[in-house]
């Protein structure tokens, strides 16, 4: 019976949440999430539940003295985060295909290697609005870009859980989030750019500080296993796209049984954040970190204490 209701109420089981991805195969070689936002916002030397994905930001938490054990309910997920820590090259996922292909098409909108490659090394956010203004954002690219994240054309190939979470006009928004990215990091300093832009793939850079635990659960299952006091951090991704407001109920109480009041949370969404939540530093309250998360995607980069949490699960995700 709880089999049967994990897999109706999350829907990033064995990768098939996204990209009609088949079971156990690995979808994400990259994380598309900026550590500094946790490593921000949580205290020294916590013991932090982290969502594995692809691996860096529990790498990037443990070389930094956090005690992580990072869960992934993909086991091939979870095993290419594992060898990834211990110091094998990354590797392209369904996603970075995904993304190669979006880059080839761009191709035919006039972005050049040439182009991309002398936008990646700019460092002067005001330099950088004025070309991405002049030569890449250009009518056929916010038409292409606006077209191949519609829904219609998103559901051949992610599932319609997904799809159906994401917030209308989404090409737009995506654009709309970029150009707040170029404006706001230098793209010579910040990895993420020459990612997306030229699919230059980010390392690990040195060996984590401490042993990182690996789990193959699920995240709501996996906490209420645990004791109580069990962590004092949380490090979500995305997890509440697509998933149901029933999974993540179940999913804020297991975290409150696991933990203090005072525990920092950090999650990511693709929804635009409602009226609720303040854009502002870290330092109390539940606020919008987006924008200065250089990863450059998303529309809530969420941050409070355990105690912020409401009886419906994570503030402003989608689900």
């Amino acid at each position: 019976m709880l089999q049967t209701f994990e897999a109706v109420q999350t829907v990033w089981r064995e990768g098939r949440a996204t990209f009609g991805a088949a079971p156990r195969q690995l979808v994400f070689g990259q994380t598309y999430e900026d550590p500094r936002i946790e490593l921000r916002a949580f205290p020294p030397k916590s013991r932090v539940f982290c969502i594995a994905g692809a691996g860096f930001t529990a790498h990037a938490l443990a070389a930094a003295g956090h005690r992580v054990t990072a869960v992934d309910i993909n086991a091939a997920q979870l095993d290419y985060a594992r060898v990834l820590n211990d110091g094998d090259p990354p590797r392209a996922g369904v996603a970075e295909r995904v993304l190669a292909a979006g880059r080839r098409w761009g191709a035919l909108c006039g972005w050049t290697r040439e182009k991309l490659e002398a936008f990646v090394n700019l460092e002067s956010c005001s330099e950088q609005v004025t070309y991405w203004d002049r030569e890449l954002d250009t009518p056929m690219w916010r038409a292409s870009a606006d077209t191949l994240l519609a829904p219609w054309l998103l559901r051949l190939c992610y599932r319609g859980p997904f799809v159906a979470a994401l917030p209308p006009g989404f090409g737009a928004r995506i654009r709309r989030r970029l150009r707040r990215g170029w404006a706001s990091h230098g793209n010579r300093s910040n990895p993420f750019a020459a990612l997306l832009m030229l699919g230059k793939p980010i390392g690990c850079a040195h060996a984590p500080a401490l042993p990182i635990r690996f789990v193959c659960a699920d995240a709501a299952e996996f906490l209420e296993g645990c004791a109580p006091g069990s962590f004092d951090a949380f490090a979500l991704s995305n997890l509440g796209d697509g998933s149901s407001r029933e999974y993540l109920r179940r999913l804020a109480v297991a975290m409150k049984r696991a933990t203090s009041p005072d525990a920092a949370v950090v999650w990511r969404s693709f929804a635009e954040p409602p009226s609720e939540m303040i854009a502002n530093s870290i330092g109390g309250g539940i606020v919008n970190c987006a924008a200065a998360d250089r990863s450059l995607l998303w529309g809530v980069v969420g941050a409070c204490r355990v105690r912020d949490l409401r009886d419906g699960g994570l503030p402003c995700c989608i689900c």
